[in-house]
């Protein structure tokens, strides 16, 4: 039950969509197993990934792991997509 939370996360999720998604995670976890998962700052990219409601308890644990934000990664891969300014 845990593992279809967490593996519904992906590369490219806006800010609300991973912190809904990191919100179920963590809840199932500790529903379940009784803790807060191991595994957190792997799916933490930015502070603004982090649930509003679990933020200090995730920010304290990111500090513990040595976490670092990272860059999230652009979804339009197509270079016809991409509008250049006409000078």
């Amino acid at each position: 039950m845990v593992m279809i939370a967490k593996l519904c996360m992906r590369p490219n999720d806006t800010t609300k969509g991973r912190a809904i998604k990191l919100t179920h995670y963590i809840d199932l976890h500790k529903r379940l197993y009784g803790t807060m998962p191991e595994d957190v700052h792997r799916f933490v990219r930015t502070i603004a990934d982090i649930p509003v409601t679990m933020k200090d308890e995730i920010i304290k644990m990111l500090e513990e792991k040595g976490w670092r934000e990272t860059v999230i990664p652009d979804p339009t891969l197509l270079p016809r997509l991409i509008r250049k300014r006409r000078e």
